[in-house]
């Protein structure tokens, strides 16, 4: 209400701060005074409201946020004030400048645009639903609003860390369910399909190793000579790098995605003699090539001037024997996928399929990336057949004997009893031998062996 001409002001309540009426604006105003601040500036935020009453009620909200711990200083900060401080200092340092341009990239198309604006001391659960329902109306996949949600998790984290707001508003929503990108696996006819239409081509030892190790398309561009091992009786290859480009362009070797990515792999006679035939490619390229030849990372696939394979050159070219080979569209990471679906059709434990592919976890591994190539799913044939092929025999019956006749006897004075050594006494008081302990004998769908298959050659 607004205060007549000649009305006194109005004496503020005890321990609400200062409330009164501003001329200029016609609005009730309410103030704080928190003092100075590390520069010795005065910090007085303030409120106002139509009516004296909603001044307090926001006063009053002002305060309790203040004694919660929350920095008013910081009050008028925005969402997107605070992502644009979270990429800038709320990233670990070791993280990966490609990913560092993908959370970028996903605030600033579909966080931003919806929530940027919104005071951080206004913003809800509702906002944030909001925005999820936004990328729910563009069809977008459910990956995609997931890591949506998980950046605004993790800047509202970062804002609670510096006393920005009180809770996190995000962390209740729950992410929209949208359509799920189709992955395929391969069957045994199409690798070795693919395998013998990439025949000729000079990445074709690079797609034996992608296709039977499930190496990562960076991984493979990235092996080099010293970490391949093909003498002895146990060849292995290293993975320790993998092949990125920087924001400009420009293709270095990184360490691998994870810790765990960092492995060895036993490899098998196909990928023995993959090398081998790459070694001798390499060597033919160096030599036509001449003083032009520049391999300074030793890599094991390279172009024919010893340079790192672009990797969108490696995509056309996949893509293009893939269809000579009968098969729609194939993505070099597709290779990695086709990798676990045949390891697990051949019966490897998903333990091992995890490993070899270097996830962190074996959920990763059977939700994404393990497709059944088979309709029908025969896995547990083997461990129930063992429980069931072999019923006991019923027994036979024994013909009676009749029994013979007594006889009379003289009494035969009884010996005492002595215990066996097992606790007990034999009839006639003789110590006996312990009687042997039978061992437990186990039948476990562990010791069925898998179903064999054979590498595509």
């Amino acid at each position: 209400m607004a205060r007549g001409a000649g009305m006194p002001r109005t004496r503020r309540d005890r321990g609400d701060g200062t409330l009164y009426f501003d001329d200029h604006t016609q609005r009730w105003v309410g103030q704080l005074d928190l003092g100075r601040d590390y520069t010795g500036k005065r910090h007085r935020p303030k409120v106002s409201g139509r009516t004296r009453a909603e001044a307090r009620i926001k006063l009053l909200d002002l305060r309790a946020k203040h004694e919660a711990g929350v920095d008013l200083s910081s009050r008028s900060w925005n969402f997107a004030d605070l992502t644009a401080a979270w990429l800038e200092r709320g990233l670990p340092a070791d993280l990966f400048e490609n990913a560092r341009s993908n959370y970028e990239r996903m605030l600033t198309l579909h966080v931003v645009p919806v929530l940027g604006d919104i005071k951080l001391l206004e913003l809800k659960s509702d906002h944030v639903e909001a925005m999820l329902d936004e990328m729910a109306e563009q069809n977008l996949a459910a990956s995609s609003m997931r890591h949506a949600l998980n950046l605004t998790r993790r800047v509202l984290r970062f804002a609670m860390l510096r006393d920005l707001v009180i809770r996190n508003v995000a962390e209740p929503v729950q992410t929209r369910r949208g359509p799920k990108a189709q992955r395929f696996g391969l069957t045994v006819d199409q690798a070795k399909g693919l395998l013998a239409a990439a025949a000729t081509d000079r990445l074709a030892n690079m797609l034996t190793l992608c296709l039977l190790l499930g190496l990562r398309p960076g991984e493979a561009s990235a092996l080099t000579w010293p970490h391949v091992k093909t003498d002895g009786d146990r060849p292995t290859i290293t993975i320790a790098a993998s092949l990125r480009r920087t924001p400009l362009g420009e293709l270095v070797l990184v360490p691998p995605k994870t810790f765990t990515s960092r492995r060895t792999l036993e490899i098998p006679p196909p990928v023995v003699d993959a090398l081998n035939k790459q070694r001798k490619l390499q060597a033919a390229d160096a030599a036509t090539a001449g003083q032009a030849w520049s391999n300074i990372h030793d890599l094991v696939f390279s172009t024919e001037v010893g340079t790192p394979l672009d990797p969108s050159n490696v995509r056309r070219t996949y893509n293009r024997i893939a269809k000579e080979a009968g098969i729609v569209h194939l993505h070099p990471h597709m290779l990695r996928h086709a990798a676990a679906s045949l390891l697990s059709a051949a019966g490897v434990p998903i333990e091992d399929i995890s490993d070899t592919l270097g996830h962190r976890s074996v959920a990763v591994t059977a939700e994404i990336y393990r497709h059944p190539i088979a309709p029908i799913r025969s896995g547990h044939m083997i461990a129930m057949n063992q429980l069931f092929d072999a019923p006991p025999e019923p027994k036979k019956a024994q013909p009676k004997r009749a029994k013979p006749a007594p006889t009379k006897t003289k009494a035969q004075p009884t010996k005492p009893r002595r215990p066996k050594p097992d606790g007990g006494v034999s009839d006639n008081g003789d110590r006996q031998p312990p009687a042997p302990v039978a061992k437990a004998r186990s039948t476990s769908i562990n010791n069925a062996s898998p179903t064999s298959w054979t590498e595509p050659s």
